[in-house]
């Protein structure tokens, strides 16, 4: 029996690992449009800077994933959140957070988060650059057929699971060759779920920038930033001695407003923000970096016993079956899949 898993998110991760763990003769075969593992738990370095500019940290509020990140994986270089995370209006009013929430344990890894991604696919068949563009039944069997972005066929599988966002989830299967009303059935459901954009930008400062916390979270979310973190406190390996490391992400609307705007305006606007959260003046950074999160946040969720009832082999997991973009949510996503797979393959 064969798997085809399409994305090495924390979703496909997790759920391979868990099929490896339960159907050790299982043949496993994951498929990764980019060039890196683990989706929008990304890093950059820069200059001597490391930065995480998708997820920031991995929360831990139950005991299955602290055991993961404790227990399961290699602990060599993850580290403990300490500071806390404080909330801000509007009106630029900024206080403590929540005491529950902050009690939780974070995690990160000191080379950076995307050292999860690597660690989740120790070991497991991962092909990436390999973009998964339509399914198609091979002739005579119930084995999918999987076919890149340039036609070719790249694999066939018992079973395929579909982790990529609802959006290009929807893309490949309005592409694919099954029964159409099936088909149409599932790219409904997908298309219900709309997502927010977010532009991220990272700024590097040659000076202390202090405060006792790790990160603003915007809370009435009304601000065109959601989210501020200084980076430069998960510990020296983040940036050289004296130096300060923010992520700003910015909200929805602003994303959205400011998407195609010339990197130098949005940089400038982006600082402007900052400084005004901080109360500093924040207008000569010693460089700047961009990203564009094309599908950061889902801002609903498709119904999973929908998408994963139809004996057909196909199976869906991610973002949008929990309607939060959550590092831990997605591990549990794809935990939880791969009972419904184990079950499908008695």
């Amino acid at each position: 029996m064969h798997l085809a898993i399409v994305g090495a998110g924390m979703a496909g991760l997790s759920a391979a690992r868990e099929m490896r763990r339960r159907r050790p003769d299982l043949m496993i075969t994951i498929y990764e449009k980019s060039r890196g593992f683990g989706g929008r738990v990304a890093t950059r370095r820069r200059d001597g800077f490391v930065f995480d500019h998708g997820a920031q940290v991995i929360k831990a509020p139950d005991a299955s994933i602290e055991h993961l990140l404790t227990a399961e994986l290699p602990i060599e270089e993850l580290r403990r959140m300490d500071r806390p995370v404080y909330v801000f209006h509007t009106d630029g009013t900024i206080a403590e957070g929540d005491p529950t929430l902050n009690a939780e344990p974070s995690w990160f890894y000191a080379s950076g988060l995307n050292r999860l991604g690597k660690l989740l696919a120790a070991d497991l068949d991962v092909r990436l650059e390999t973009r998964i563009a339509a399914l198609r039944r091979e002739a005579g069997s119930a084995r999918w057929m999987l076919f890149d972005a340039q036609g070719a066929h790249v694999g066939t599988a018992d079973a395929v699971l579909l982790t990529p966002p609802a959006p290009q989830t929807a893309e490949i299967l309005a592409m694919s060759d099954f029964d159409p009303p099936l088909r149409d059935m599932l790219v409904r459901e997908l298309i219900h779920v709309p997502y927010r954009r977010c532009l991220t930008m990272t700024l590097a400062y040659n000076r202390p920038i202090e405060r006792p916390f790790y990160a603003l979270v915007n809370v009435d979310r009304q601000h065109p930033m959601a989210w501020l973190a200084l980076e430069h406190t998960k510990g020296s390996e983040r940036c050289p001695p004296g130096h300060s490391l923010l992520i700003a992400q910015m909200a929805g609307p602003f994303s959205m407003q400011q998407w195609d705007a010339p990197a130098e305006e949005l940089a400038s606007a982006v600082i402007e923000i900052v400084s005004m959260a901080l109360g500093e003046d924040l207008r000569q950074p010693l460089w700047y970096d961009r990203q564009g999160w094309r599908y950061a946040l889902p801002d609903g969720m498709a119904n999973p016993a929908v998408l994963n009832t139809t004996q057909t082999g196909l199976f869906f997991a991610g973002d949008y079956t929990v309607g939060l973009g959550r590092i831990h949510l997605a591990i549990r996503s794809g935990q939880e899949i791969a009972d419904t797979i184990a079950s499908w393959l008695r």
